[in-house]
């Protein structure tokens, strides 16, 4: 058996390793269609873009996991059941189920790593994947001056450059291109000057338009990177208030200066928010955001207690109130939502007012409540999905066993399209559970869990058909041929070899 065990094993590791392959190239490629134009023309590094791509892995691999045993599963049962050695192994007296014991101890090691794998690598992925993606998003593409265009891109001030200094044939310049070697050196350059016939257009904050025409200058980036140094030379600067147009200001100079700020180029790290959304948190900060808004539901809660003293017991929302916090515990009373319409309006009043009115305060407090109770559910749904995930590789090697003896001579497509489909309808289920979970329409445990309960008394099923030796799942040119009467007289009779051996 231990033979047995380990060649199953062996033939399972090869399907496993390229369907996950495979599918996270797939969804990898289907993620890069929304990922590439938040990065494209920002001028990145290329270790910055291998950190995106690398921190955008761990979902997809949590995602394609429970996928890739499903297809590896069914695959490598599917030849098994093709060249006959479910049937050799059946003759000598080794069932199906017998079959599951080493693809099962396999599952279950896996799901152990994907649960320490969706509890403390992907949450802090997901928080690094999103920070580096908002610190990309501030950044600005770097500025390329070209010939005979306005570039309007400084802050309020447009440039006009007619010629600029060739060099390899292309006519632009980054204004954060790095310096001439020969400068850094402290060597004078014959002919420092790349920019010619320059023409600047600026609005300043007085309302004086201001213009300035050089011969010639250069442009060289700052210490920090960010900005920029114009050099002109040979000008004049012309200066006209709107409020006196009489009077006109002429200003020439042999060299000027002029500060080009925050042209962009430069990746900023750190500089975007720290907090963290339900799919960035690990179990144990889950576990305390739960008990600090249970606690802040209870401070509302006692809350409320007190402001149905001060109100009249006919009230109309004295009763409601009544009715999901007086008469029932603290957990439902976020269920506020509920009561007649009228009473979710707000009448409009002054701030003073409002506070001093009990009943807009009452109402005000549920309608808090009802939102942290929804919260509450939305992490529990998250911290239950942590588990309920990885639990499915073990529910996909209970299923797959059964459908790749069915599937026989279909090959690696047909496998590949019933792994397909048993996780469109999974995942469908999933979201699902999550959406009414998150309306407290339904508890997040049995929102997370309902799929994996499904599947396994699906599983259950088609291994106990399997084992019992009944053709009516055979997957024949028509299809499946299901015949419950027959699977149901079947499942009911014992097995001949049985009843004889208790005859003897």
């Amino acid at each position: 058996m231990k033979t047995l065990q380990r060649y199953i094993l062996l033939e399972l590791a090869g399907p496993f390793v390229i369907s996950l392959s495979l599918l996270t190239f797939i969804l990898f490629m289907r993620h890069m269609v929304f990922l590439f134009p938040k990065i494209a023309g920002k001028n990145l590094e290329a270790t910055i873009i291998i950190e995106v791509i690398v921190l955008s892995l761990p979902f997809i691999i949590a995602l394609v996991l429970p996928m890739a045993v499903l297809v590896a599963v069914i695959m490598s049962f599917g030849r098994f059941s093709a060249d006959n050695e479910v049937t050799a192994l059946k003759s000598l007296g080794i069932p199906s189920h017998r079959l599951m014991a080493s693809p099962m101890a396999a599952a279950f090691c896996l799901m152990l790593i994907s649960i320490w794998f969706n509890d403390q690598v992907l949450p802090e992925s997901n928080h690094r994947y999103k920070i580096l993606l908002m610190d990309i998003a501030y950044l600005k593409p770097t500025l390329k001056l070209r010939e005979g265009v306005i570039m309007d891109d400084f802050g309020g001030m447009g440039i006009l450059v007619h010629r600029i200094k060739e060099a390899k044939g292309v006519r632009n310049l980054t204004p954060t291109a790095p310096e001439d070697p020969r400068e850094e050196r402290g060597e004078t350059l014959e002919s420092p000057a790349e920019l010619f016939g320059i023409i600047i257009s600026e609005n300043l904050s007085s309302g004086t338009r201001r213009t300035i025409v050089a011969d010639s200058g250069f442009i060289r980036p700052t210490a920090n990177r960010k900005d920029a140094v114009l050099t002109l030379y040979h000008g004049e600067i012309q200066e006209v208030d709107p409020q006196r147009q009489e009077q006109f200001q002429r200003l020439f100079f042999t060299r000027h200066r002029i500060r080009l700020a925050n042209i962009g180029g430069i990746l900023e790290r750190g500089r975007s928010s720290r907090y963290r959304s339900d799919r960035e948190l690990s179990m144990k900060m889950i576990r305390e955001r739960i008990k600090n808004q249970r606690a802040d539901t209870d401070s509302l809660y006692h809350l409320a207690e007190s402001l149905l003293d001060s109100l009249q017991s006919t009230d109309l929302t004295t009763l409601a109130c009544k009715k999901f916090i007086g008469e029932q515990t603290a957990a439902d009373f976020g269920k506020f939502d509920k009561v007649p319409v009228e009473l979710s309006v707000l009448p409009k009043r002054g701030v003073t007012r409002f506070l001093d009115d009990p009943k807009t305060r009452l109402i005000a407090i549920c309608r808090e409540a009802n939102f942290i109770q929804k919260r509450t559910a939305a992490l529990q749904v998250e911290s239950w999905k942590k588990i309920s995930i990885p639990f499915a590789s073990l529910v996909f090697v209970l299923l797959g066993v059964p459908l790749g003896i069915i599937s026989r001579r279909g090959g690696a497509g047909v496998s590949i399209s019933i792994s397909m489909g048993v996780f469109l309808v999974y995942w469908i289920c999933l979201i699902s559970g999550e959406t009414l979970a998150d309306r407290l329409l339904l508890s997040p445990f049995w929102a997370m869990w309902t799929p994996n309960v499904i599947f396994l008394i699906l599983g259950f099923w088609l291994l106990l058909v399997q084992v019992r030796g009944s053709r009516s799942l055979a997957l024949a040119r028509s299809g499946f041929q299901l015949d419950f009467r027959k699977l149901w007289r079947k499942l009911r009779q014992r097995p001949k070899d049985t009843v004889s051996r208790q005859g003897k």
